[in-house]
C-alpha cells in the first residue's frame, strides 16, 4: 500500500487555512523538516499567536511506525512523570490521519492515540494498553476548537509553547536546541518566492504578529506593507 502521509498533511493544512480565512485568521503551517525527530511533530500550527504540533500518518495503521523512534518512546514514558508537561501536552500535540473507510481525517491528542502498548509494546511499560478513542476528533472539530483559543483546547500561548517545546526537545529528545528554526516566505514580495528564515519560535511570533492579516482601515498608519495575503508560513 502506498503511504499518502505528505498528501494528508498538505489537504489538513489547506483545510485549516480556510477555516481561518472564513474568519479572518491567517493559519501559518510551518514545516518542521529533520527537526521532527526532536519536536515529534512534522508541522508547527499558529494563528499567529497560539501554536500547536501536529503529526500526520495515512492511515491508524501507520501509527504503530512511532514505535521505529526511540525518542517517541521516551516521551511517552516521560509524561506521567510531568503532570505540569502533560498537561501542556494535550493542548498543544497532536496527531492526525485518514480513516480508510472514510477517507476523512482524524485527530487525536499524540499520547491518548500512540502512547500505548498497542503502539510501543508492553516491555515499554505505558499505562495504556491501546488508544483512547473517545478523545478523537474531526478535522472539521479540530479547527474550530484551534480557531477559538479560548475553549483552551488546541493550542498554547508563547510562554507555555515555549516551556513544553524546550522540555520536549533537550530534556526529552536530548537535543541542543530549545526552540526550532522555521522557513516563512516573506509577504514584502508578494510577486517573487523569498524565503524568510526565523530562527527560533519566539521570532516567529513576532513576525507573525507584524504581517498579521489586515482588517484595519485602509488609512490607518503601519509599519509595513499595506496589506497581505491569508498565508505566510
Amino acid at each position: 500500500m502506498r503511504s499518502h502521509e505528505q498528501g494528508v498533511a498538505d489537504k489538513f493544512n489547506a483545510f485549516l487555512r480556510r477555516a481561518g480565512e472564513r474568519q479572518s485568521v491567517a493559519v501559518h503551517d510551518f514545516s518542521l523538516d529533520g527537526q521532527d525527530r526532536d519536536a515529534g511533530a512534522d508541522y508547527l500550527l499558529s494563528d499567529a499567536s497560539r501554536f500547536a504540533l501536529m503529526e500526520f500518518k495515512f492511515r491508524e495503521v501507520n501509527i504503530r511506525d512511532e514505535a521505529d523512534k526511540p525518542r517517541r518512546k521516551t516521551l511517552c514514558q516521560s509524561l506521567p512523570r510531568r503532570p505540569d508537561m502533560e498537561h501542556r501536552h494535550d493542548r498543544c500535540h497532536f496527531i492526525a490521519w485518514s480513516d480508510r473507510l472514510t477517507q476523512r481525517i482524524n485527530t487525536n491528542i499524540y499520547r491518548k492515540e500512540a502512547c500505548n502498548c498497542s503502539v510501543f509494546g508492553y516491555s515499554a511499560n505505558l499505562r495504556d494498553l491501546e488508544a483512547e478513542v473517545a478523545s478523537r476528533v474531526t478535522a472539521e472539530q479540530f479547527a474550530h476548537e484551534f480557531l477559538n483559543p479560548g475553549l483552551g483546547l488546541r493550542s498554547l500561548d508563547l510562554p507555555e509553547f515555549e516551556a513544553y517545546l524546550a522540555w520536549l526537545m533537550r530534556d526529552v529528545s536530548g537535543a541542543t536546541p530549545s526552540t526550532l528554526e522555521l522557513l516563512a516566505s516573506d509577504p514584502s514580495r508578494p510577486y517573487e518566492l523569498t524565503l524568510v528564515t526565523l530562527q527560533s519560535v519566539s521570532e516567529a511570533y513576532r513576525w507573525m504578529q507584524k504581517h498579521r492579516m489586515r482588517d484595519e482601515p485602509e488609512d490607518e498608519p503601519d509599519d509595513g506593507p499595506s496589506s497581505f495575503g491569508p498565508r505566510f508560513g
